[in-house]
């Protein structure tokens, strides 16, 4: 299995704000990860806890590409995985409620 085959496969929800510019990204363990990307200074993705689903796609990121059309994946074993996020409608980025 690859790293976006086993994301895919793993995924519950994908949520970002109205300028897309935050995100998260649920896995069905309950982990998840959240996403930045306001400025070219500004770009991170950081897994809830270690050990867990999330941590494990983290680690695995080449890189991430965030925008109102998707959320990219591109992983070290050069697959990639798209998500379209709902809007949350939260400017300051989706909060798990």
């Amino acid at each position: 299995m690859t790293l976006a085959e086993f994301t895919h496969a793993n995924a519950a929800r994908s949520l970002a704000n109205p300028r897309f510019d935050r995100a998260v990204l649920v896995f069905r363990d309950g982990s998840h990860i959240r996403f930045e990307h306001t400025s070219r200074q500004n770009r991170w993705a950081r897994a809830s806890s270690e050990g867990t689903t999330a941590d494990r796609v983290c680690l695995a990121l080449s890189r991430f590409r965030l925008n109102r059309k998707h959320l990219q994946l591109f992983f070290r074993d050069g697959t990639d995985v798209e998500f379209q996020p709902s809007e949350t409608g939260d400017e300051n980025g989706p909060t798990l409620g």
